[in-house]
């Protein structure tokens, strides 16, 4: 299926981008402590370590999925993708300071059109399975949708490294 050649090679690029989201809040959090307000430090650390760890459990279940979808197993898609939203749920739960607010929203925006990609993929792969010779799947749409999911999975992609680069510049 072309879709989890691209979910594959995708997969690559998300965890990339994982990895560099952990490696400029933990550079991010190494800057903030520095700063004078000794509460003020705790609280930004404290937030980015919290962000780094969900990052770091984002990668792996992405990773997950996108074994799945190489698979072609839809049931392990959808439990792939529950785990996934899990922690996008707790990306959007943990608390940031004030002055972290903005970058926390960015990570949050890219975890959430992730998610919104991931769901479409889903969406479509179960239209797949439940075709019927009455009721066929449309195929000439297929690549079409495909561009359109996975435009969606590369802006999630750039939202959060635009967000690692906030990260690295403060």
């Amino acid at each position: 299926m072309p879709f989890a050649n691209i979910m594959k090679r995708t997969s690559y690029i998300a965890a990339a981008a994982l990895l560099a989201l952990a490696l400029g809040l933990v550079g991010c959090a190494n800057q903030q402590a520095q700063e004078p307000a000794e509460e003020e430090q705790t609280t930004s650390r404290s937030f980015m370590a919290d962000m780094n760890q969900a990052a770091a459990d984002l990668s792996e279940k992405m990773t997950a999925f996108t074994d799945a979808v190489a698979r072609e197993d839809l049931v392990s898609m959808q439990t792939q993708a529950d785990s996934a939203y899990a922690v996008i749920n707790r990306i959007s739960e943990i608390e940031a300071p004030e002055e972290l607010g903005e970058l926390k929203q960015k990570y949050v925006d890219g975890a959430n059109q992730l998610k919104d990609a991931m769901s479409s993929y889903i969406d479509l792969y179960t239209e797949i399975d439940t075709a019927t010779t009455r009721d066929p799947f449309d195929y000439d749409t297929y690549n079409d949708r495909i561009s359109q999911i996975q435009a969606a999975y590369d802006a999630g992609i750039q939202t959060i490294k635009d967000a690692d680069q906030s990260a690295t510049e403060m």
